[in-house]
């Protein structure tokens, strides 16, 4: 039922027109198959100087004729089959590009209580390992489409040439084998969690790398990591095994089938040699597409969780998605006020409670408790990142609201503690917030932020940064992060300990800016 789901899903994903297209090629490549299997009777019965076999009502063209039909056969299929190859990848490409940006969009777009709830590596097992697979189960799906249309074709071939009732045996042999292709299945799904429990182990081992190196702990991380790829490389050995198996039984009983076919062709139904050729011409063909088409449906049955999961979990996200309201974002003049606030991360255990607070515009106030006392939770609701379980925000009288948040986050400027810079140029990075400021703006920004040693590295405003910024230290990273946010001139600006990798001269420098910034008029 849900691989069904699945494929419903790839064609709604891909648009009907390129599916359709997918199948009208298969159709007419499988056709001129079929008739190009025909042909070899009257062929076969013209070289051997024997009447048509079996009243076939096919035209009796000299041999050259008939070897210029089947020349057209082969050169039309070669043609449908380079298009059909092309319309696949259309497909594939519709699909995947479609189902990786829906579920960008869904990350994105989701509010924050969903998003920072996300399990260790989840999103990026999504947005990485499941989309990438279901690349796989899209190709398989024009294969099989493919398959079905070719056995098709041929069967009916076989039917033109002689009644037989072998023909349906190799549908027999893809019902006897079900049982593991819901065995792939079952392992996709396995797969599944194994390729997420895998980015969790790369992820924390990435983000924990100075906590690794400084305890030694290296060795202990890389056999967990090792771990993960043992679980993952157990199921992936369980499908090729289950494969091979599936394989071999089917060659076994195409063996059987086909002496027992010829034996009756020859010794029971005394059928023409021509016959019995053209025949076995067509087993040949059809027993290894029986085999590819156990082969696809056990691949499908094995990539179409991946491809559950995906939409799955991205239309959790489109669930959760942020009211993009048309409402005009609030401006703190006056007074920001919280009343009664309270905040709960998951239920029954409360990160806020009852908080009254008035933040007045213009001033400085610095949050200070314990670990865990609800510090940043505190300043993801004045921010406007997410909204209070129970009481009230408001920006100079205008309650924050679910139609009105996104808007407020216009006027806000965050800074946490681990910086965040994209890759491209300092410039990329300032004109991410601003993308209209001129070089006046950058550099006042920059100086406001004590990071003038932007003007000595290489190409100054337009040097490169490279992957995240990794080839500066954490306090120019840090510096640049708050020029960042400077550049929007916002109503409030909130530091996460942002000043924590900086030295004292620096941090004192950014305090008188922030002074400077919270004396001017609104």
């Amino acid at each position: 039922m849900a691989s069904r789901q699945a494929l419903r899903e790839v064609i709604a994903a891909g648009g009907s027109r390129r599916f359709a297209s997918v199948v009208a090629l298969s159709l007419l490549a499988a056709f001129t198959e079929g008739a190009g299997f025909v042909l070899l009777v009257p062929l076969l019965a013209a070289l051997g100087g024997a009447e048509m076999p079996l009243g076939l009502a096919l035209p009796r063209w000299p041999i050259e004729g008939l070897l210029g039909v089947f020349v057209i056969l082969v050169a039309v299929r070669a043609v449908v089959e380079v298009l059909r190859r092309l319309a696949v990848q259309d497909l594939r490409i519709a699909v995947v590009d479609g189902l990786r940006l829906r579920a960008v969009d869904a990350v994105l777009g989701a509010g924050w209580r969903w998003s920072s709830g996300l399990a260790e590596g989840e999103a990026e097992a999504l947005l990485i390992s499941d989309i990438e697979r279901c690349t796989y189960a899209v190709e398989l799906c024009g294969t099989l489409v493919r398959l079905v249309a070719s056995l098709c074709a041929l069967g009916l071939a076989a039917l033109v040439i002689a009644a037989i009732a072998g023909i349906g045996l190799g549908a027999l042999a893809l019902v006897l084998l079900s049982p593991m292709r819901r065995r792939a299945r079952k392992l996709g799904e396995l797969l599944s969690a194994r390729y997420k429990e895998l980015h969790a182990r790369l992820g924390e081992s990435l983000r924990g790398l100075r906590v690794i190196k400084s305890f030694g702990r290296e060795k202990t991380q890389s056999r967990r990591i090792a771990g993960a790829l043992g679980d993952l490389s157990a199921v992936e050995c369980g499908y090729v095994l289950s494969g091979a198996m599936a394989h071999a039984i089917l060659q076994l009983f195409g063996a059987l089938l086909a002496a027992l076919g010829f034996w009756a062709a020859l010794q029971v139904f005394a059928m023409p040699l021509a016959v019995v050729l053209a025949l076995a011409a067509l087993f040949v063909r059809a027993l290894p597409q029986v085999g590819e088409l156990q082969a696809s449906a056990q691949g499908w049955a094995h990539a179409a969780p991946a491809l559950d999961r995906a939409l799955a979990m991205t239309e959790r996200g489109l669930q959760h998605a942020e009211a993009l309201g048309a409402e005009q974002a609030p401006r703190l003049g006056r007074v920001l006020v919280l009343q009664g606030v309270g905040y709960a991360h998951r239920e029954g255990h409360s990160a806020l409670k009852h908080i009254d607070l008035e933040i007045a515009a213009g001033s400085i106030i610095a949050l200070c408790g314990p670990s865990g006392a609800g510090k940043s939770t505190l300043a993801d609701l004045c921010a406007g990142l997410t909204g209070p379980d129970a009481g009230a925000i408001a920006v100079d009288g205008v309650a924050l609201t679910e139609a009105n948040r996104v808007a407020w986050r216009r006027r806000v400027a965050y800074v946490q503690q681990e910086p965040v810079l994209f890759s491209g140029s300092v410039k990329d990075n300032l004109l991410f917030v601003e993308p209209e400021a001129d070089e006046a703006q950058m550099i006042q920004a920059l100086e406001a932020a004590h990071a003038g040693f932007v003007h000595s590295l290489p190409g100054g405003l337009d040097c490169d940064l490279g992957n995240a910024g990794r080839a500066l230290s954490g306090g120019e990273r840090q510096r640049i992060a708050l020029a960042r946010a400077l550049m929007r001139k916002p109503d409030l600006i909130i530091l996460d300990e942002a000043t924590s990798a900086l030295d004292a001269d620096s941090e004192e420098a950014i305090a008188a800016a922030l002074r400077e910034l919270a004396a001017r008029p609104p």
